[in-house]
């Protein structure tokens, strides 16, 4: 009997206690909830992250911890709109609000919906949140050109130098004072956050990048390290594109600066809106490996595109090598068919001036191929340079030619060889020489000028050289 009662009287006891812990909690999750509106008011009174005032315009929260709302807004301290997110949703410790210990690991999770987001990266990749541009507040508008890039047209070298270093002054005075919208100070922060279908719009040195559809997860937590997960649709600003996508970590345990080995993809970049030079629109896709310190990373990867057509050659299958140091892409082993034959190139690109230069080689291509109705039967090997300050007008282009055996209608010959040299709707060939069965033709200059044959005197040479003319074009 006596063993039967302490049994009965055990199953009491635990059953009393389990409910007096369920109640507990029941009635802490109930004050949370009931006060979701003064908490999070209080909250955002005393925390002192995020500068300035944020408000929401309804509050509600749940029982299990996650608090939704709607038309969240935060504003500097001078009144100027940083952020609106029409609906979004957090979590918080329960424990921290009850007792009404609010710190920065209080917030464990954040989503917002539909946002647009403008923020600005140090040159170390701190974050800071400032206004919306006019070009962000477009990207919405669908019959808005909110892709359009932003152009350095018509500017010098040493005014695009210029440019970059006032823009870099006036980042280090600003970060002391507009540019500090939010301060972590050190503080830990652990927090799961999402966007969902929002707009992004990044500052980083002298680019600028909008882009749309933005879906991001990021698993924070400051005294280890964050996954990162992005996605977006179509981007635009220094840069124009169809997507975005970016995933891998960030460590702090760094002795300095935090180390990042992320995986970044560009997808389908319009080539016209890194100021080429030429009217490019075949799109390309960037896809690189970063790692190092945030401020300055290093980044390996490769450029691919399914066509490639530029004056006088159209390319396929283009496929390279790609490295970038914070300032340059470096294109190495970059291959691609052309007309039958092949092309090797490398090259660098300028992020900040845009100006860039290629180097390429081309074997075996065919000239019936690249110059169909000419009558013209024979493969070519060629060198080619192309150096383009940003703009058609700045571009040039010059290289070497040599053809193997072929025909020209029905006249066959030995081989064609001469150099070529291109400006803007300039293009001049010198020491023209065409090899014939017992002489040959050379001619000192050929040009093609805004449309139009320019000839001068064609000379012609015998098997030993020896002159046996010349023949004026123009007599």
């Amino acid at each position: 009997m006596k063993l039967l009662w302490l049994r009965t009287h055990w199953k009491r006891v635990l059953g009393t206690t389990v409910l007096v812990i369920c109640i507990t909690a029941f009635l802490i999750l109930e004050v949370f909830s009931r006060g979701a509106a003064g908490i999070f008011n209080k909250a955002m009174n005393e925390q002192d992250m995020l500068k300035g005032t944020v408000m929401a315009e309804k509050i509600v929260a749940h029982i299990n911890g996650y608090v939704t709302f709607t038309n969240l807004k935060w504003y500097d301290n001078d009144g100027h709109l940083l952020l609106l997110v029409p609906e979004g949703s957090f979590q918080a410790r329960p424990w921290d609000v009850v007792i009404g210990h609010i710190k920065s690991t209080t917030l464990q999770e954040l989503t917002i919906k539909n946002a647009a987001v403008s923020i600005h990266l140090n040159d170390d990749m701190s974050v800071d949140f400032i206004q919306q541009s006019p070009e962000m507040r477009k990207v919405k508008e669908k019959d808005e050109d909110w892709q359009k890039k932003v152009s350095l047209v018509g500017k010098s070298e040493e005014e695009r130098k210029r440019i970059g270093e006032i823009r870099r002054r006036k980042r280090a005075e600003k970060m002391a004072n507009d540019w500090s919208n939010f301060d972590r100070e050190e503080k830990k922060i652990r927090l799961k956050l999402r966007f969902e279908d929002c707009r992004l719009e990044v500052f980083y040195k002298a680019r600028h990048y909008l882009l749309s559809r933005v879906n991001l997860f990021a698993d924070i937590n400051t005294d280890d390290e964050m996954k990162l997960d992005l996605t977006t649709g179509a981007f635009g600003g220094t840069m124009i594109g169809n997507g975005v996508k970016l995933r891998g970590t960030v460590d702090f345990n760094g002795e300095e600066v935090p180390e990042g080995d992320l995986r970044l993809v560009f997808l389908e970049v319009d080539p016209s809106s890194l100021d080429m030079g030429i009217n490019i629109h075949d799109r390309m896709t960037f896809e690189s490996r970063l790692r190092g310190p945030l401020n300055n990373f290093d980044g390996d990867g490769r450029v691919t595109m399914k066509d490639l057509h530029i004056p006088g050659l159209s390319f396929k299958n283009v496929m390279g090598r790609l490295d970038y140091d914070g300032e340059k892409l470096y294109f190495s082993d970059v291959e691609a068919d052309v007309y039958d034959g092949h092309l090797t190139a490398n090259g660098v690109y300028d992020l900040d001036t845009r100006y860039y230069w290629l180097h390429g080689k081309g074997e075996n291509l065919q000239a019936k191929k690249a110059l169909p109705g000419s009558s013209l039967s024979c493969p070519v090997d060629l060198d080619i340079n192309l150096y383009s300050k940003g703009s058609g007008r700045e571009t040039t282009t010059n290289g070497t030619f040599t053809s193997g055996e072929g025909r020209y209608s029905l006249i066959p010959f030995k081989r064609i060889s001469g150099r070529f040299d291109q400006s803007y709707r300039d293009l001049r060939f010198y020491d023209v020489a065409i090899e014939f069965a017992g002489f040959t033709v050379h001619t000192d200059g050929l040009r093609i000028k805004d449309n139009k044959l320019i000839l001068n005197p064609i000379k012609l040479r015998d098997i030993d050289g020896n002159s046996l003319g010349t023949i004026d074009p123009y007599e």
